[in-house]
């Protein structure tokens, strides 16, 4: 039944119709005249102790089926080629049955000397966070928190009163750098305030806008309206909500990543690294030459970005002035 419903996240993930979100609303100011050679433009960023050429990173998606595995594959082939972190999917089908590991472990072998970040769910313990980790040698862990997803699946759970100590535990206990992330459903100042509390020090918003979850499951359950699709906080909000704590903990940014502006905006809104889903997934169907040649113009696209907001680098960014309306 998890095999089925892994497979069925991915099948209505890519029907679902995506148009305009909060990232619409914000207008950045851009310059006329600049003192910068596009060449000079740096785009490398540290995401989660490491630096890398581009900002950007392959967000989790999934795993765990003898599809998504061949998913898995190709996004290690584009993290491999162009130097971006992978987050793989939840692991914890693979951590009940072993005869799905090699959905995962496909990713480690597609490129060996990659960054890999390994994902459970914050029901995990420390043991199966050690396991997730070593499973894929990941470089790092990431801990999703997708209460409304859980809540809106028949096969959820149900039960989240040990959440924030197993957060806490991992934390303390693993020697990679732990990233605690949302699911699409955005955070409020108050849930990133209590991770600080916990000893995080990375989080990924990812805020409502792009792929949702409770749409997936009304689809899926094939119900014509779903009130829990309603629900959830805007990347943009988000951000916002996030800004008070800057200082205090690295902030990832995804949900609703469209295209190179989004990501644009999100740094200008105080991201330190921006994760992309969909993007990724929908180039699953291309050809390796025409998948890796739209990559090359969307990161292109991003330095062009750049150098019309006066920014060499993408911390530079943090002081590009925008309007929000």
């Amino acid at each position: 039944m998890s095999e089925k419903r892994k497979d069925e996240h991915v099948l209505f993930s890519k029907k679902l119709v995506r148009t305009t979100n909060d990232f619409d609303h914000i207008q950045l100011i851009n310059e006329g005249l600049v003192k910068l050679n596009l060449n000079e433009i740096d785009l490398s960023c540290n995401i989660l102790g490491k630096v890398f050429p581009y900002p950007i990173y392959i967000n989790a998606m999934t795993g765990g089926t003898e599809k998504t595995k061949r998913i898995n594959e190709k996004l290690a082939l584009i993290a491999k080629n162009f130097n971006l972190p992978l987050f793989l999917g939840s692991q914890s089908i693979a951590l009940k049955d072993s005869t799905l590991v090699d959905t995962f472990t496909i990713a480690r072998e597609t490129n060996p000397n990659g960054f890999i970040v390994a994902n459970v769910s914050a029901n995990a313990t420390l043991l199966e966070a050690q396991q997730a980790v070593a499973m894929i040698e990941a470089n790092a862990l990431s801990i999703h928190i997708n209460l409304i997803q859980e809540l809106v699946m028949n096969e959820g759970d149900r039960n989240f009163s040990e959440w924030i100590n197993n957060i806490e535990t991992i934390v303390k206990g693993l020697s990679v750098p732990v990233i605690v992330k949302e699911v699409g459903f955005g955070m409020s100042a108050k849930t990133i305030k209590t991770l600080i509390e916990t000893g995080v020090k990375y989080i990924d918003i990812s805020g409502k806008g792009g792929t949702n979850f409770a749409t997936i499951e009304r689809m899926r359950n094939q119900e014509e309206h779903s009130i829990f699709e309603e629900l959830g906080i805007s990347t943009v909000d988000s951000l916002f909500n996030a800004q008070p704590f800057q200082s205090q903990v690295t902030l990832h940014a995804s949900g609703g990543i469209r295209t190179p502006l989004d990501v644009i905006k999100a740094f200008v809104l105080g991201a330190d690294a921006v994760g992309l889903s969909y993007y990724f997934l929908s180039l699953m169907t291309l050809e390796e030459k025409e998948m890796f040649a739209t990559i090359e113009k969307f990161l292109l696209d991003l330095k062009k970005l750049m150098l019309i907001f006066n920014t060499k680098t993408v911390a530079d960014l943090h002081k590009v002035d925008y309007r929000r309306g």
